[in-house]
């Protein structure tokens, strides 16, 4: 008797297993699944890993699912250096593995984790990029305004804050926009927003040439090569801005390409970090017409460096040209003149200086890219 029911007793304990590793099994199936269906949202709404890694970790950790938290924030280690992410997150993970591990639920009373993430996310805004991450050391430069030949109109980009359309913070973003500006009785007024990209896409680094016609500038909006493409749009006799053309492969790369500038409007200079060059942002060249461009050249090592090289502004009459630069000490912007003078070729240095009157000078042609964005 004692032993049927021994046996008894063994066959509920081996039934209760089963039926808990079963029920588990299944959990576990349903988690994996949806954070998996989570990871895959987030992905195709453009977000990068490190930021879909973050935003699950924090929304998984604000309802109290510290398992999910757990397993995303450890995702956030492993994807970037520990050293470069905010102490708050090792904080918030360490509290989870504590919840998990404890006999009773620990409160959560005793720190504002609400505020603590709002303020990740705040320095994130205000970094323009991901703020959990270091800061890039380098300095970037942010051209002036751009006006017409006759001094009336001028145009210029400014970084915004924006909510982006989706998102599970609704986090606010840095977007640039170009505005333009018109010069009444001596004061500028008339400011406002030059709609050549999409809402939620950036603008910046416009230049107008010189008969008020035509604005070139760069922009990250859907049809660009890379990251930032070069665009030119048609201004219209009404002040009206035309519908935005990409300037094509012979211009733009995979990666960056920026500052746009025009000299006797007939070459464009910009820099990339796309091209086969000295490090960091290069300065190139292109000879183009109304409707044509040329062939892009880097412009040589007396001009560009091995840090970013951002734009060149010449003063012909002088033979003389001035690069904005952060070759300087601790990465400091700095302009550095260089002389176009005519040499008689037999060094390095001068044939490279050389090379800019030979492109002044350049007649080849190729066609715009028909890349076009309508709004």
């Amino acid at each position: 008797m004692i032993r049927n029911l021994i046996y008894k007793m063994s066959f509920v304990c081996f039934t209760f297993i089963i039926s808990t590793n079963v029920n588990a099994q299944v959990k576990n199936d349903n988690e994996t699944n949806k954070r998996i269906d989570d990871y895959l949202e987030l992905l195709q709404l453009g977000y990068t890993e490190v930021e879909i890694f973050q935003d699950l970790g924090n929304v998984n950790f604000l309802t109290e699912n510290y398992d999910a938290a757990a397993f995303w924030y450890e995702k956030l280690f492993n994807a970037v250096d520990k050293e470069t992410i905010s102490d708050s997150y090792q904080e918030r993970y360490d509290f989870a593995m504590n919840s998990l591990n404890a006999q009773s639920p620990v409160k959560t009373n005793a720190k504002d984790w609400k505020a603590s993430i709002k303020a990740d996310y705040t320095l994130e805004n205000e970094n323009g990029a991901s703020g959990k991450l270091a800061q890039d050391s380098k300095k970037t430069f942010t051209p002036s305004m751009s006006m017409t030949k006759d001094g009336k109109v001028a145009f210029f980009s400014q970084a915004v804050k924006k909510k982006p359309e989706y998102g599970i913070f609704s986090k606010k973003e840095v977007v640039h926009e170009i505005y333009k500006a018109e010069k009444v009785n001596g004061k500028w007024k008339n400011i406002q927003r030059v709609a050549v990209c999409p809402k939620y896409y950036s603008a910046k680094h416009p230049t107008v040439s010189a008969d008020g016609k035509r604005l070139f500038f760069a922009s990250n909006m859907p049809g660009s090569y890379g990251k930032y493409d070069i665009y030119v749009s048609e201004i219209k006799s009404n002040g009206g801005v035309g519908i935005a053309k990409n300037l094509g492969p012979k211009v733009n790369t995979k990666k960056n390409d920026l500052y746009p500038t025009l000299a006797d409007d007939s070459l464009l200079l910009y820099a990339s970090d796309g091209r086969k060059g000295y490090g960091g942002l290069d300065l190139f060249a292109v000879q183009m017409s109304k409707k044509r461009l040329g062939e892009s050249i880097n412009l040589g090592s007396s001009i560009n460096s091995d840090k970013d090289d951002f734009s060149l502004a010449l003063i012909p009459e002088k033979g003389m040209g001035y690069v904005m630069t952060n070759r300087g000490k601790k990465n400091q912007l700095s302009q550095v003149a260089v002389s176009y003078i005519r040499g008689n070729g037999n060094d390095k240095e001068t044939k490279d200086e050389a090379q800019l009157f030979k492109l002044l000078n350049d007649n080849s042609e190729t066609d715009y890219s028909s890349t076009l964005f309508e709004n």
